[in-house]
């Protein structure tokens, strides 16, 4: 905000209006959740043709954040294309210190009296999302729950790596060859760092690195390199330090093919969405697998896929990727991790905010109808004390800390 402040000013400038009349920070801050909170409390039309995509985001400490997203039907059907952040409307940014399927249809139930009943949720299918789904289809049998292609193909992915061994040897061979080239010559070389969240749905950066070292690998043994490259990675010292990969070569191979039949997958949902010619499409894409892991992979997503497919082939067609939400909520937390210690603050609101093509007349209007009174009202009612905030108020100095931060008054001789 720092930067958008100094812009306006360097603009100011130029246009001949003088300096020093940019807004500070702060007030490009509020006007940004100001609109978040606009847009939040504007009436949403009453339908019963909404598409709800929900999910948590958690930062530190005991508050978490359920965000609710809606696209009319009509609408998503017009796109014929994956969706993006301005596609959707901000429904719901309930900050709540405990989540579970109860609490999730209630916070349905009080969506549904603003919007109506949706047509359908899309989810992760988190434990609580979809016990909250489950709940509320019991009293409206009509709405249809859908899965995140993403984490519908994780899961299987995960069910597959647990069963090998040779995945955790790898990882951890990763991790020991990452720390063994990380001062050296080879740096360039280092394996990604694993990811302890979320694992099973970033194995491609793994297993993509894991098939280009070996390639490197039997590159420098042929000596099929350039000047530059021969200088720069030396047989011993490659061979010392990547000559583990020759015993995976197999398991790579199989890994790949994992990998992409999800990466394959997941493009073919996020274009089509799950409707009357997914099927046939991602019949086509994922093709004939090799692998007899790799083939039962295929069919299970072919068999989860056409369940979903079915379900939404009433209506033509649904939306089966939510990382349009992973996405905005990845940007809030971006927002959140600058000024806040990872705690929930009322940067929320401009993960709101980001949902919109900003206009003039939409800034005019957010600003005229949204005070700072209404936005510190919102923050009173639905947050907590930041970490930071906390964080001041207890571990506060100690009085011998305080005392050595106190000026030392040196008395001034007298001659």
């Amino acid at each position: 905000m720092r930067a958008a402040s100094r812009v306006v000013g360097v603009l100011n400038e130029i246009g001949g209006v003088g300096p020093h009349l940019e807004p500070a920070h702060t007030t490009v801050q509020n006007f940004i959740l100001r609109i978040g909170l606009h847009l939040l409390q504007q009436a949403q039309t009453r339908a019963n043709d909404w598409i709800w995509i929900v999910d948590h985001t958690i930062a530190i400490g005991t508050l978490k954040c359920f965000v609710v997203l809606g696209i009319r039907h009509s609408d998503y059907l017009r796109l014929n294309r994956p969706l993006t952040h301005h596609d959707l409307v901000p429904l719901a940014l309930i900050p709540v210190e405990q989540s579970n399927g109860a609490i999730v249809h209630r916070q349905f139930q009080h969506l549904i009296v603003t919007c109506g009943v949706p047509l359908a949720i899309l989810s992760d299918r988190g434990s609580d999302l979809k016990k909250g789904v489950e709940l509320l289809q019991q009293e409206h049998s009509e709405v249809v729950g859908l899965n995140d292609i993403v984490h519908l193909v994780s899961r299987l992915i995960e069910k597959i790596l647990k069963e090998d061994d040779r995945w955790d040897e790898y990882r951890k061979a990763s991790c020991q060859c990452a720390n063994a080239v990380r001062q050296s010559k080879l740096a360039h070389l280092k394996p990604p760092r694993p990811k302890t969240k979320a694992r099973y749905m970033n194995i491609d950066r793994e297993v993509r690195w894991g098939a280009r070292a070996l390639y490197v690998l039997d590159r420098v043994r042929s000596g099929n390199l350039n000047e530059h490259q021969k200088k720069r990675l030396p047989l011993d010292m490659v061979e010392q330090r990547f000559g583990w990969l020759d015993e995976y070569r197999e398991e790579l191979e199989l890994w790949q093919e994992l990998s992409s039949i999800g990466q394959r997958s997941c493009s073919v949902i996020r274009r089509h969405g799950y409707g009357r010619e997914t099927i046939a499409a991602l019949k086509w894409k994922l093709g004939t697998a090799k692998h007899s892991s790799s083939r039962e992979l295929s069919v299970k997503i072919l068999e989860q896929v056409e369940t979903s497919c079915e379900a939404a082939t009433v209506h033509d067609n649904l939306p089966g990727s939510s990382e349009v939400i992973e996405s905005l909520i990845g940007k809030g937390k971006r927002l959140l991790g600058f000024s806040s210690g990872n705690s929930l603050t009322r940067q929320i609101l401009a993960m709101a905010t980001s949902t919109a093509k900003l206009t003039p007349k939409l800034v005019r209007d957010a600003l005229s109808s949204c005070r700072m009174k209404h936005l510190h009202r919102w923050c009173k009612d639905n947050l907590i004390p930041s970490i930071q905030q906390q964080r001041r108020e207890d571990l506060t100095p100690s009085p011998e800390e305080q005392n050595l931060t106190k000026p030392i008054n040196v008395p001034i001789p007298v001659f």
